[in-house]
């Protein structure tokens, strides 16, 4: 069901799939604002508790302040906070981007993050817990995941933007890395154990 209000798009996924860059190439190609939840917790004073490769955020707090700036629509917002941060109703399309495992671990190496959250993050993405918390929370009917491994930016934005507009049919729970018991034992005994 589509608001009154103009169009509200989220992009999100486990951190390092892409949602930033992506982001502001879907909102480049239709003209929109483009907003990274993350940088508006830090900006609003929104983190409670900053560690060395990760921040708890007050999510009442982002709130107020993310439902005051999408009011007029027309506005890309991207982070993997955003189905504990805005409701079923308030985001009109949801594009969850998914990565494969070895190559988040090889970004997240990249990026310093500590053994304990390359797994915490692989894990995440390996067990789907970003697509599973935005159908929770916004519904089939909103979302759609894009697999960004190898992809280009430009051609997930694009990609999301087809979807988006209806002249690319919406696929979910299409990419399954565990779907493969060969692939499945070695991300088990790798991420999981």
């Amino acid at each position: 069901m589509k608001s009154e209000r103009p169009p509200v798009i989220g992009i999100t996924g486990t951190p390092g799939t892409g949602k930033k860059s992506t982001g502001r190439i879907v909102a480049d190609l239709l003209g929109y604002r483009f907003l990274e939840l993350n940088r508006v917790a830090f900006e609003t004073g929104s983190v409670l508790d900053r560690r060395e490769d990760d921040f708890e955020v007050d999510q009442k707090r982002l709130r107020r302040n993310i439902l005051h700036r999408i009011e007029g629509g027309d506005i890309v917002l991207s982070g993997h906070l955003l189905p504990y941060i805005l409701k079923r109703g308030e985001v009109d399309f949801v594009a969850v981007l998914r990565c494969s495992p070895e190559d988040l671990e090889k970004r997240y190496v990249g990026r310093g993050y500590s053994d304990a959250k390359v797994r915490e993050n692989v894990a995440s993405e390996i067990l789907d817990i970003c697509l599973g918390d935005a159908l929770k929370q916004f519904g089939t009917d909103a979302v759609a995941e894009f697999d960004t491994t190898g992809q280009r930016a430009e051609d997930v934005a694009k990609a999301i933007v087809a979807v988006f507009k209806g002249s690319k049919q919406r696929s979910i729970g299409q990419v399954r890395w565990l779907s493969d018991q060969s692939a499945a034992e070695h991300l088990i005994d790798r991420y999981l154990k």
